[in-house]
């Protein structure tokens, strides 16, 4: 009797190869043929509108009249809008201090290219007044060529004056001079301390002012001091910073940022209440709830944007 004919070793390789993806390669395609089926029966869903804010950049937007601002759709639904528009903040971070001034607008492009449409960064005190009533504002200083070259690169600002900034710099970036009085008390009312602090933000304000979004800058927003709720020693300091800021002429959004459990303490009436999230839990935005309440959750500006800094980029 004649034995039936060996299949080559590259046909039996191809079917056993055949054998074994085939289940694997059947239900990757059947989303595909009922998505053929339904558009042949026209029952096809129509796609999602994609939210698109390509017009709400500083090179776009030109007829400015509303700011940053808070809403919530009919569902109560929160968000942030510009110029009546729903927005998305994407930040990160680049501060300018610690990059070098030739390499700015590489940092800037990189940050836009990652598709971020928003830069923060703090503004050190201790740089630039080295010395009692010696101002420093040139150079890799030079906060305002900083932020007009963010606009036209097409990045919103989110400015962080401090006084305290923390950002791991000696005494959070307050002068070390201060330290000359022993009876001033940093970060309070203290007659010392906010004498020093008026004529800083007297140098530092003019500057910011032209900068803001309605006089065409690109400054959306204005962070007021850093994390006073982990700190906490005088209950009219953080009152005492807001009206500072409004006196001299700063109009944009107001916020203030603490993390989660300090949230209560560094709050103040009339500012945007933020949290840093530095993890995310079941009970992340509690405190912030007893601050914004829980329907006003379009307050929320979660503080993610630190993760991206000039030395990843």
């Amino acid at each position: 009797m004649k034995s039936p004919p060996c299949l080559s070793p590259c046909l039996s390789w191809k079917r056993m190869a055949g054998a074994f993806f085939l289940p694997f390669v059947l239900p990757a395609l059947a989303p595909r043929f009922k998505q053929e089926q339904s558009l042949a029966l026209g029952r096809a869903h129509p796609p999602q509108p994609r939210f698109n804010w390509s017009h709400l950049t500083p090179l776009e937007l030109k007829n400015r009249s509303v700011g940053l601002g808070t809403a919530s759709t009919g569902r109560g639904k929160p968000h942030f809008t510009l110029e009546g528009h729903k927005f998305l903040i994407f930040g990160g971070s680049i501060h300018y201090f610690r990059v070098p001034r030739e390499y700015w607008r590489d940092r800037l492009l990189k940050l836009k290219a990652c598709g971020f449409n928003t830069v923060t960064t703090y503004v050190p005190w201790n740089l630039h007044e080295p010395e009692r009533g010696k101002f420093d504002f040139s150079g890799n200083l030079d906060l305002e060529a900083f932020v007009r070259m963010a606009a036209e690169i097409g990045l919103w600002v989110i400015l962080r004056p401090g006084p305290y900034i923390c950002s791991e710099m000696d005494l959070g970036g307050l002068p070390s001079w201060l330290l000359r009085d022993p009876r001033l008390l940093l970060r309070t009312t203290c007659k010392g301390f906010t004498e020093a602090v008026e004529k800083y933000f007297d140098h530092l304000i003019p500057r910011v002012i032209p900068l803001q979004y309605r006089q065409g800058g690109p400054v959306i927003a204005v962070q007021v001091e850093n994390e006073y709720g982990s700190f906490n020693k005088d209950k009219t300091y953080m009152p005492y910073l807001h009206k500072a800021l409004l006196r001299r002429g700063i109009v944009e959004f107001l916020l203030t940022s603490d993390g989660e459990k300090n949230v209560l303490s560094g709050y103040t009436k009339g500012v945007l209440a933020a949290i840093n999230l530095e993890k995310v839990h079941k009970n992340t935005f509690s405190q912030l709830h007893k601050v914004q309440g829980a329907s006003v959750d379009a307050g929320l500006l979660s503080d993610t944007s630190q993760a991206a800094t000039s030395s990843s980029l």
